[in-house]
């Protein structure tokens, strides 16, 4: 996660949303998750995939898009409701069905998929002032309030 949150370049990093923000910190641990459950072999994952981070880029460019954070290129959409509510169902099914499920092929593999994107990406992620991962209460994980 670590090596993932580092290579962010500047403008994600410092001049987005802070909404947006807390969106790439929820889709670096969604990647981290899918990438570490490998290492477990039959364990992790009921067939090995080759999830890579050009997957990780391009949902990190479909929240940027739903997010409205880039427009045809552009680095912000001017005419972009913040009010507005985001669409989750459509972006868990792009995230968890099309990009990175396009390679997954188990049925238990798929659901597992889904749920972690259940888990991650909802109003939830962007709503509460310090969001922590589902399940890690006691650690350290949670996006930094001071940033």
């Amino acid at each position: 996660m670590l090596r993932l949150y580092g290579q962010q370049s500047e403008f994600t990093v410092v001049d987005q949303d802070r909404n947006f923000r807390k969106a790439v910190f929820g889709l670096c641990w969604f990647h981290t998750i899918l990438i570490e459950r490998k290492k477990f072999k039959s364990l992790g994952w009921n067939v090995s995939y080759a999830f890579n981070d050009s997957d990780y880029s391009v949902c990190e460019d479909l929240l940027a898009i739903y997010m409205g954070q880039q427009s045809d290129g552009k680095p912000r959409d001017e005419t972009y409701d913040k009010r507005a509510p985001l669409p989750w169902p459509a972006i868990r099914y792009l995230v968890a069905a099309a990009n990175y499920g396009g390679r997954v092929t188990d049925d238990r593999d798929r659901r597992l998929i889904q749920v972690y994107a259940k888990e991650i990406f909802n109003e939830n992620l962007i709503a509460p002032e310090r969001w922590r991962p589902y399940g890690t209460e006691e650690l350290s994980y949670v996006y930094p309030a001071d940033e």
